[in-house]
């Protein structure tokens, strides 16, 4: 379940003037929250674009070992005729309200980072803190090596543009790919945080173009792109053949998997990992079974693994493999397809 974060400091809001399309700036230290403070809120800032609308972005940088889910939030109140006085009593306050969104990823890998934007009608409510991290949830997912982009991370064009390709490298279908990413100025700050339109369905070894285009009040500012990253829709484990057969599968580990494949010549599933847990840990790997007299072999870095607990019920080959410290490469082979 999600934990809400209730604790956060702030001095003051601090408004100030930046460049022109900054209504005012949210200053804050680079604190963590949630996770052993290894979730931190970076580069927090806001704009006001051409709709009165204000702008509330930055970036959360996951720096611990495990997948995460995370909100973001911002507290409000409601704007009257009158000049709204801020003070830190006004938390107390039953008139402020907290507005929340999730990141640009829905999940956040180790080692990765992902922007974030909170939009707020300007006529209707102003903002009374700055951003903060309001929930982390664990997610149990592997990180899979699925697109590979291809782009230059300078702004492009009249529409200061961040353009280039993603290319599916994994061996299913991938569903609804956004990318995501944020927007500098010549200064280094973050002047937005945007993202593509989706692409419903991108085939193995497929590619297809995306382009990131800023707000139009902040691409005047707009000179490179950073944090660049992919989101999309769970996968449909499952390799596919030569010959139109298919083999499902189910891998859950708390790691990266890179480059996983299936070679038909030696009836083999291969993949490198790298499991999450610094002192190493264990991953499943489930595959149809399709005799009793199947016999699968594992072997890791070349070697064979024969520590390897493999169970069955007829229907189905279970496989934990304990994966030590660092990036291992494994191979299964024996596997059969339907």
């Amino acid at each position: 379940m999600f934990r809400r974060v209730t604790e956060f400091t702030f001095s003051a809001l601090i408004y100030c003037l930046g460049l022109a399309v900054f209504s005012f700036c949210l200053y804050m230290s680079n604190l963590a929250y949630g996770l052993n403070e290894d979730i931190v809120l970076k580069d927090p800032g806001s704009f006001l674009d051409n709709n009165d609308h204000n702008n509330i972005i930055g970036v959360i940088d996951n720096n611990g070992k495990i997948p995460v889910d995370v909100i973001i939030a911002v507290n409000v109140t409601e704007k009257t005729q009158q000049t709204t006085v801020v003070s830190l009593d006004s938390f107390n306050d039953a008139s402020v309200r907290t507005v929340t969104s999730p990141t640009f990823a829905r999940i956040i890998y180790p080692g990765t980072g992902a922007p974030f934007k909170i939009v707020l009608d300007n006529k209707l409510v102003e903002a009374v803190s700055p951003p903060f991290v309001y929930a982390v949830k664990h997610v149990d997912k592997i990180n899979y090596n699925l697109l590979k982009l291809n782009y230059s991370n300078m702004a492009i064009g009249n529409e200061r543009a961040l353009i280039g390709t993603m290319e599916n490298i994994a061996p299913f279908p991938l569903y609804n790919a956004t990318i995501y990413a944020s927007v500098h100025d010549a200064k280094k700050a973050q002047v937005d945080s945007v993202i593509s339109d989706r692409v419903p369905i991108l085939q193995p070894g497929e590619k297809a173009p995306f382009k990131l285009i800023p707000d139009a009040s902040a691409m005047s500012s707009a000179v490179y792109y950073s944090c660049a990253g992919f989101d999309l829709d769970a996968p449909i484990n499952t390799f596919k053949t030569s010959k139109g057969g298919f083999i499902p599968f189910d891998l859950q580990a708390l790691a990266k998997i890179v480059d996983l494949r299936y070679e038909e010549g030696s009836k083999s599933v291969i993949f490198g990992v790298d499991h999450y847990n610094p002192a190493g840990g264990f991953i499943t790997l489930k595959l149809p079974q399709m005799s009793s007299e199947q016999k699968l072999v594992v072997k890791m870095d070349g070697l064979p693994d024969d520590d390897v607990k493999m169970t069955s019920n007829s229907k189905t080959i279970k496989l934990d493999i304990f994966i030590p410290p660092n990036e291992h490469q494994v191979v299964v082979s024996g596997v059969s397809y339907l």
